[in-house]
């Protein structure tokens, strides 16, 4: 993945994407910080009526601020960002987050492209990280657990402490760095891969704070497309203003100036190709978005993975599936893991889970494997009727996916040999210096007289150049550095010749390498 300071959007339509962070879901798509610099409000709160199991209900997310603190802002949010840089880090080469996170206020300032670490910067990323750890969230089945795959209710924060170097801790030691709790409900979410990867260079770059806040929203709901006939998503303006959040206007006109910036900004950077007002015959409109390249091209890239490509690790282990014969009698199927995994994974794009089974049983499961990869780079509207009658039809998959894995396993074909390459320029290296040693060690061994006839020859042997060298750099009394490394190596040469010739013997008779 290409890392640049700038998103840059090509003729032929490719997209760099820089380097990644994952977000979790929840905080993506609900509300937590106000986009505002200053705002005197203590409180948010979003409302919506869903429908789950049959029967409609109302959820409630509620975050409520320490008036001592105030409520987290749009710098905070910069810093909660580049928090979740490190743990996306962490995530990716441990694969586990565990409390606490060890941080530096230097670090952040770098991340962060401030200059400077020091005074008043040191305390409002000290204030911000307060900030958020004082801050509560109530969710009355808005929370979605992945984990335990179910909506819970609970109050929570984000942070559940931050001591900072110098401090003391609960043993009544002094904190010698930085530290940071996560809370269990988050740590619990990331620990399950319940997140979504941002493009933290593109966030970064987006002016608006609303582009900036409906790329996160947006940029999860998107992914609800890739199986849908709905090509787009609509909001109503009320909800979309509880999410974002900001204050609702009355009027169209004044809800168009308020949104319509940061609208403009996403098609001017390909995140949507277009979005439309409908005003819906009141007061509560409906807005409509449609993705553009950059968010199609993050998930096509994110292909159902998650960080390391573990989503499968997360899955419920094999159960036993039980089927009726023809003769009535009931037979249970077990399958495995790989197969469990499989099942999951077209239940995702929207095949029914009998379908999915009937798939495993009766086709190849490495068809599946690729087919599951390889529809993504299929224009199919139904990409779920697509792969299932790809995979029973045994269909080839789309030469782009096939030029796309040739060029990944080219890669780590060269990948591999730059890694054998250096590996034996080590070894060579190693033995070298073996070889250096034990040679120096034989010359240190021998008398003055043949340490002599050795310094006489090595200088006899040097090229002219080398000679007329040595004569200069004698009279003023000091060698270079250069002029050493050619003695030295004829030095070795000699020993070698002389050891070979048995003028010279190694008295501890071991070979020497070669």
């Amino acid at each position: 993945m290409k890392e640049s300071g700038e998103v840059i959007i090509k003729n032929n339509n490719e997209i760099d994407l820089p380097k990644i962070i994952n977000s979790e879901v929840n905080l993506l798509v609900f509300p937590f910080f106000v986009l505002e610099r200053k705002s005197k409000k203590l409180e948010t709160e979003y409302k919506d009526i869903v429908k789950r199991g049959g029967q409609k209900i109302e959820i409630i997310w509620n975050v409520s601020a320490n008036p001592k603190y105030g409520y987290p802002g749009p710098f905070d949010r910069e810093v909660h960002k580049i928090i979740e840089q490190i743990i996306s880090e962490i995530l990716k080469e441990e694969g586990e987050i565990k409390n606490p996170i060890s941080f530096s206020i230097y670090d952040l300032c770098n991340r962060m492209g401030i200059t400077s670490a020091g005074g008043d910067n040191y305390q409002r990323i000290k204030k911000a990280l307060e900030k958020i750890r004082a801050t509560t969230i109530k969710s009355e089945g808005a929370l979605y657990q992945k984990k335990e795959k179910k909506w819970i209710s609970k109050v929570f924060g984000i942070y559940d402490g931050v001591i900072f170097r110098g401090e003391q801790l609960e043993d009544g030691t002094i904190a010698e760095k930085n530290l940071l709790y996560l809370g269990d409900i988050y740590l619990q979410s990331l620990n399950s891969f319940y997140v979504k990867p941002i493009d933290y260079d593109y966030f970064k770059s987006l002016k608006s704070k609303i582009a900036s806040r409906l790329y996160e929203i947006l940029g999860v709901k998107f992914y609800g497309l890739r199986n849908k006939r709905e090509k787009f998503i609509c909001y109503r303006y009320s909800k979309l203003c509880q999410l974002l959040p900001v204050t609702p206007h009355e009027y169209i006109s004044l809800a168009k100036q308020q949104l319509d910036p940061g609208n403009n900004e996403l098609i001017d950077t390909g995140f949507i190709s277009k979005f439309d007002w409908s005003e819906n015959g009141n007061k509560d409109w409906l807005i409509y978005y449609w993705p553009g390249d950059r968010a199609k091209e993050e998930m096509k890239r994110a292909k159902l993975r998650n960080i390391n490509n573990r989503a499968g690790e997360y899955l419920p282990g094999p159960k036993p599936v039980c089927v009726r014969t023809r003769t009535g009698r009931e037979e249970v199927i077990k399958y495995s893991k790989e197969q469990i995994t499989l099942i999951n994974q077209l239940v995702e794009i929207n095949v029914s889970k009998i379908t999915a089974e009937n798939l495993i049983k009766n086709n190849d499961q490495e068809l599946i494997k690729k087919w599951i990869e390889a529809i993504n780079y299929t224009n199919a509207e139904d990409k779920a009727a697509y792969l299932v009658k790809a995979i029973r039809e045994n269909w080839q998959v789309p030469e782009e996916y096939l030029r796309e894995r040739k060029e990944e396993e080219q890669k780590e074909e060269r990948e591999k040999i730059e890694v054998i390459k250096v590996k034996q320029q080590e070894e060579k290296n190693k033995k070298r210096q073996e070889e250096i040693k034990k040679i120096e060690q034989i010359y240190n061994s021998l008398d003055h007289l043949q340490q002599e006839e050795i310094r006489i020859e090595t200088e006899n042997r040097l090229p002219d150049f080398w000679k007329v060298q040595l004569n200069k750099e004698r009279v003023k009394g000091k060698t270079s550095k250069m002029l050493e490394v050619v003695l030295e190596e004829k030095k070795r040469e000699i020993i070698k010749e002389w050891m070979d010739s048995g003028r010279i013997e190694d008295k501890n008779s071991r070979p020497l390498y070669r």
